[in-house]
């Protein structure tokens, strides 16, 4: 049996595309203000509050005292912070209604589900700021950012910034903020509305009585086998995910596209059913750049990247059937995202019929869950990938794959592992003698899951379900900023908001 994995299938052809822009806010609790006031009373403050936030309060004076003189000095601090130091110990609750705060006697009954049902939309909080090394203060990208104990989160961008959308109900609990090589950070959720920089601190931490040699990459890859059903779902979930797909030119950037997507996770243990995905809803740039004679189509983006769940697909470098196909090597123990975890270097035998891959798989020591591969494709098989991954090419035109390679995260939840982020990095060399064109076009796809839910769906429409041969961006509407609402997305990276900006503004 041969495990196909080329998930990314390109057409280049000769077409582009157009859109517009605005910027989004979340709470009005989080807008920052400054307020220094002796001895006055709390209408006052409040009055003050309202002119430099620009919100009104609304509150019963048979409950809220509003001559009572009182003293304040905040900089820069949100305004859930400063009401909460107002407020402090008294017993209130802060909601919003369009720009009105009220203030209102905290009910200890009320829970989420009364807030989703109410008829007035749930602003969330938007929680945003950068990651850096406390040492080198480098920004640190790809850091897991997720609220303790709830399938909630997102991960920061190639500049370290994030931004994480959290309902009302969630704001006083913990968010923690992990990365390989650093000691994570638990805060509190609304901490985070005060704060701009959170620095990392690097860790370099030996495991004690752990030797590699303790086991074999044999005993590590049956004890792996062994442990699927306990470390993995046999169960059906329902996953919202961000998906995004870039191109590349020559390292400028010639389309973004993006969607909000629902997966039907198939049980990991029933090989008769496979992962479906479903577009909510998506947007795109216009060109941001002419294109010089061609442009990439991806086929099956949504579709395809579900298909990088290794565990789920049984990967060949992961099947016994294929085991002897294989060179193995534990390379280190490591910590990972505050797990130690062995390091599994695997690499063809020989040179295997395609595809052959050469990677490495972090498998938890304890529990011996495969928490993360990375793995590409050898040389040898980047030949005869050309064939499989490009679908259309003009005449003229030589094209050749030159570098495919895939990462994929795997976060606990309830006791199980499940798919957390993907992504597929594709790099193609393009050449027309008669066109003088010598390019590169990179393309990278990236699937981050926001949310997972039990479900009793067994499958969606044929019509709504996405397939293979579907090409991603024709299905979906230009770029518009105010689009994702309180979905929880991949903050776009400072190259791609000037991307964003360049295209809108050539349209304009």
């Amino acid at each position: 049996m041969l495990k196909t994995l080329f998930v990314i299938l390109i057409s280049i052809l000769l077409l582009s595309l157009p859109a517009k822009a605005q910027q989004q806010d979340g709470s009005v609790l989080e807008r920052r203000v400054s307020i220094n006031q002796q001895n006055q009373p709390l209408n006052y403050i409040l009055d003050q509050l309202s002119w430099q936030a620009s919100v009104f309060f609304s509150y019963d004076a048979s409950l809220i005292d509003a001559e009572k003189k009182l003293s304040i000095d905040i900089n820069n601090k949100s305004l859930y912070t400063v009401l909460n130091k107002l407020f402090e110990n008294r017993g209130f609750d802060f909601s919003e209604l369009e720009n009105q705060i009220i203030i209102s006697e905290k009910i200890h009954t009320k829970n989420i589900q009364t807030v989703k049902n109410d008829s007035v939309p749930i602003k969330y909080f938007f929680l945003t700021g950068k990651l850096i090394d406390s040492k080198k203060e480098n920004p640190i990208k790809y850091a897991s950012i997720s609220v303790l104990n709830f399938p909630i989160g997102t991960i920061s961008n190639d500049d370290g910034e994030f931004l994480l959308k959290i309902h009302p109900n969630n704001i006083l609990d913990t968010i923690v903020i992990s990365c390989m090589g650093y000691s994570q950070i638990i805060t509190p959720a609304h901490t985070i509305l005060d704060e701009d920089i959170f620095a990392m601190n690097p860790i370099s931490i030996r495991i004690k009585e752990i030797k590699v040699t303790s086991t074999t990459p044999q005993k590590l890859l049956k004890n792996i086998r062994n442990n699927y059903t306990l470390n993995y779902s046999n169960s059906t979930k329902l996953m919202t995910a961000f998906y995004r797909e870039t191109v590349k030119q020559d390292e400028k950037y010639i389309n973004i596209s993006e969607a909000i997507l629902e997966v039907l996770k198939a049980p990991y243990f029933n090989t008769l059913r496979s992962d479906v995905v479903r577009l909510l809803k998506g947007r795109k740039s216009p060109d941001v750049q002419p294109f010089q004679w061609i442009n990439f189509k991806l086929q099956g983006g949504p579709f395809t990247i579900t298909k990088l769940d290794a565990i789920k697909t049984l990967e060949r470098f992961i099947d016994k059937d294929f085991e002897k196909l294989h060179n193995y090597h534990i390379s280190n123990v490591i910590w990972y995202n505050n797990h130690p975890v062995y390091v599994l270097a695997f690499e063809p035998a020989s040179v295997l019929k395609f595809p052959a891959f050469r990677g490495e798989m972090y498998v938890h020591r304890e529990t011996f869950a495969i928490v993360h591969v990375r793995f590409q494709l050898v040389k040898s098989s980047l030949l005869e990938a050309k064939s499989l991954m490009i679908k259309k090419k003009p005449r003229g035109i030589k094209a050749r794959p030159s570098y495919v390679q895939y990462n994929v995260n795997y976060q606990q939840f309830q006791g199980k592992w499940h798919l957390a982020t993907a992504q597929a990095s594709v790099k193609f060399k393009i050449r027309s003698k008669r066109d003088k064109l010598n390019s590169e076009f990179h393309s990278i796809s990236d699937l981050l899951i926001t949310d997972i839910q039990p479900t009793e769906l067994k499958r969606f429409t044929k019509i709504e379900s996405f397939k293979q041969r579907d090409v991603f961006v024709e299905m979906i509407n230009n770029y518009d900023e105010r689009f994702w609402e309180n979905y929880n997305i991949i903050k776009p990276d400072e190259d791609l908001r000037n991307a964003f900006k360049n295209s809108t503004e050539t349209t304009n």
